[in-house]
């Protein structure tokens, strides 16, 4: 009579979980190389001291008047970016929106603040204060975000302001100030 042989399942398994384990460690070697524990070891290189370090420029500049608001690109002359002026509307809740188109120049991600606070003025210098969130009527109020290497967007910033008073108006956004009728 043959004799069966029989295999505990817990040997079973243990065979199953070493198996699969190996096929683990293979794949596991593209991230880098594998100890004797299984564990991943990085083999990326820190970066060297040679190395330079892209960082985002901005050269404190005099500031650059333009009278350029028929959507020509003017440079930012502290900055690796340029704008179009875009226009101004009115508001849902009153007051002015301008927007403005600003491309990043750069080879690195401008950050968020990088374009400070913008500054309206009107009527020989009247200052117009910002609106925000719901006073503005916007849902996104300026650069939100970074803007990407080579990216492109319009910003849109709300005023207390008519638009019906910007006839002689300036609008400050980096180093440049755009000057002239802003009721376009």
């Amino acid at each position: 009579m043959p004799t069966r042989s029989r295999i505990s399942p817990a040997i079973a398994a243990a065979s199953i979980l070493a198996a699969s384990s190996f096929g683990l460690v293979a794949c596991g070697e593209e991230e880098g190389d594998v100890d004797q524990a299984g564990t991943i070891i990085p083999t990326t290189a820190a970066a060297g001291e040679d190395e330079e370090k892209h960082e985002w420029r901005s050269d404190d500049v005099p500031i650059k008047t333009s009278d350029k608001i028929a959507g020509e690109v003017v440079e930012d002359p502290g900055m690796d970016v340029s704008y179009k002026w875009q226009g101004t509307s009115y508001s849902q809740t009153g007051g002015s929106i301008v927007t403005i188109a600003v491309k990043n120049h750069s080879d690195i991600p401008m950050p968020k603040d990088a374009l400070g606070e913008p500054q309206l003025t009107y009527n020989n210098g009247i200052k117009a204060e910002r609106l925000r969130g719901e006073q503005s009527g916007l849902q996104n109020d300026g650069l939100d975000m970074p803007l990407g290497a080579g990216a492109t967007t319009n910003l849109h910033y709300a005023f207390d302001v008519s638009p019906g008073n910007l006839s002689e108006a300036q609008f400050r956004i980096g180093n440049v100030r755009f000057n002239g009728n802003l009721n376009n």
